[in-house]
């Protein structure tokens, strides 16, 4: 039996009380899943006895805490995040916005989103104009007649047509019952346990960003954007390392961050994409080493599912990890929900990447072919900039077309991200804002704003304000925000 009367996560909260809520926990349906399948799970290998009986424990603690919110919540009108959080004064503030989120989908709670309208004055193209703009106002009441809702295996979300293919689900599946490739999801049926763990942490099942700005405004270290999230400070920086120019798309500064970290025991692999086998096809691979690392350089415009490898790095003590915006969402989900214990506690630095869209292998070949009339292997570097799509040939010559020429070419599932700059991550990196040559670099933590500056300090990269450049951190929210604008709703 799971102990958390002595838990100091509970305290101030009366036995009665805390064993009543306790109860009703462990009915909860993924628990049940969860526990009922320890043989399975165990015989698998992914999760060792203490592990599954830490995740178990966690679980329980956190739908314990979810009962007691649903409990402060009885008899309230609808209160924004941050008047619940003034009302709930027992746990911390960030599991309390959590468990809100999480109690919304799980049923209990009822979300009424308020929209008002006003005029404001915006400069276009050098003239004044008024325009209208939204405002989104969230509200949270405890339903009426709540019913638990079962949570489906993420197969609901690939059916839907909006599935990133990251990878995590197969990642965090405890019996193994889930496949994830650049193009496809599989959920072997006879295998799934049913504990709706993938759907919990899938980026696209439901949406934490009122979650996200809550809590990032409680610490009043960080900045807030609409556009492009929270942040402590954005740079634009450039590599000093011959041996990375080489390599680099731009700046070349993920892998000059990524060979600081190496050098300096902070972390003992990483976890990127290299090109695989079929050029431009991109794998994802753990390096251990700043010779492999070199091979992970320059941008892979075809998707790669590269948190399906991400538990195979658990013998590692830190790690780093490499993504685009999605992979960034899944793993700020899976360390919130369902218990707020992070399925794979190794992961120290996540730098992401800025990302419009991203393409389907087989329509790269397509793009070079029909727009450049050129083979993908004659290709030696394709890159976006200036309203155009870029590409680099072995025989030196550069081409390019209209950006808006290639756009039929990527994911139709990429139009349901709204994220631009990898909001999520700790360091993120992109093209956006900077010269040529150069890197935007957004830190997003003090911890990570302090990484940079050392990896500046070691002589690894030379860096200046965003602010300071031209287009700089303007062009940044300006394309975040037509980001935001065009992303699709997702229905499931």
């Amino acid at each position: 039996m799971v102990q958390i009367a002595n838990n100091k996560s509970f305290q101030g909260i009366s036995p009665e009380d805390l064993m009543e809520a306790t109860y009703q926990a462990s009915g909860n349906f993924q628990i049940r899943a969860f526990f009922e399948a320890k043989d399975e799970i165990l015989k698998v290998g992914k999760f060792t006895e203490v592990e599954f009986y830490e995740i178990l424990d966690a679980m329980i603690d956190a739908e314990t805490e979810r009962k007691l919110v649903l409990e402060k919540l009885m008899g309230k009108n609808p209160l924004f995040l941050d008047e619940i959080v003034k009302e709930i004064k027992d746990f911390p503030a960030e599991n309390v916005i959590r468990d809100v989120i999480y109690l919304k989908e799980q049923g209990y709670v009822q979300e009424h989103v308020e929209i008002k309208t006003k005029t404001i004055v915006k400069k276009i193209k050098g003239e004044e104009k008024e325009v209208e703009v939204k405002e989104y106002f969230y509200r949270y009441q405890l339903k009426d007649l709540p019913t638990e809702r079962y949570f489906e295996p993420v197969s609901i979300v690939f059916e839907a047509g909006v599935c990133c293919q990251c990878g995590f689900c197969s990642s965090v599946c405890p019996v193994n019952a889930i496949e994830v490739t650049a193009d496809t999801l599989e959920v072997d049926t006879d295998i799934c346990m049913k504990c709706g763990l993938c759907f919990s942490v899938c980026p696209r099942s439901f949406l934490i960003d009122q979650a996200n700005e809550s809590i990032k405004k409680l610490d009043k270290s960080l900045k807030w954007s609409d556009k492009t999230g929270a942040y402590i400070n954005a740079y634009s920086a450039s590599t000093t390392k011959d041996d990375i120019k080489k390599v680099r798309q731009d700046g070349g500064i993920v892998t000059s961050i990524l060979e600081y970290l190496l050098e300096n025991n902070l972390v003992d692999a990483i976890v990127a994409v290299q090109h695989s086998k079929e050029l431009w096809r991109p794998e994802p691979v753990i390096v251990e080493n700043v010779k492999d690392l070199y091979k992970t350089g320059g941008t892979k415009y075809a998707n790669s599912p590269s948190l399906t490898i991400i538990d195979q790095c658990k013998k590692y003590e830190n790690i780093a990890f490499v993504g685009v915006p999605c992979m960034m969402k899944a793993l700020e989900k899976g360390s919130m929900f369902p218990s707020g214990l992070p399925f794979f506690k190794n992961i120290k630095y996540k730098i992401g990447l800025f990302c419009m869209e991203a393409f389907p292998y087989d329509n790269i070949i397509n793009l070079a072919r029909e727009q450049f009339n050129k083979g993908i292997n004659d290709l030696t570097k394709m890159n976006i900039g200036g309203g155009k799509f870029i590409i680099n040939l072995k025989s030196g010559e550069q081409m390019n077309v209209p950006l808006k020429e290639v756009q039929k070419y990527a994911r139709n599932n990429c139009h349901f991200c709204e994220d631009l700059t990898s909001d999520y991550a700790d360091i993120s990196v992109g093209s956006i804002g900077s010269q040529d040559g150069w890197s935007s670099v957004i830190t997003r933590s003090e911890d990570a704003d302090k990484l940079y500056n050392d990896v500046v300090k070691a002589g690894l990269i030379e860096s200046k304000s965003l602010k300071d450049v031209k287009p700089g951190q303007f062009l940044v929210e300006k394309i975040g925000g037509i980001k935001r604008k065009k992303c699709k709703k997702i229905e499931l």
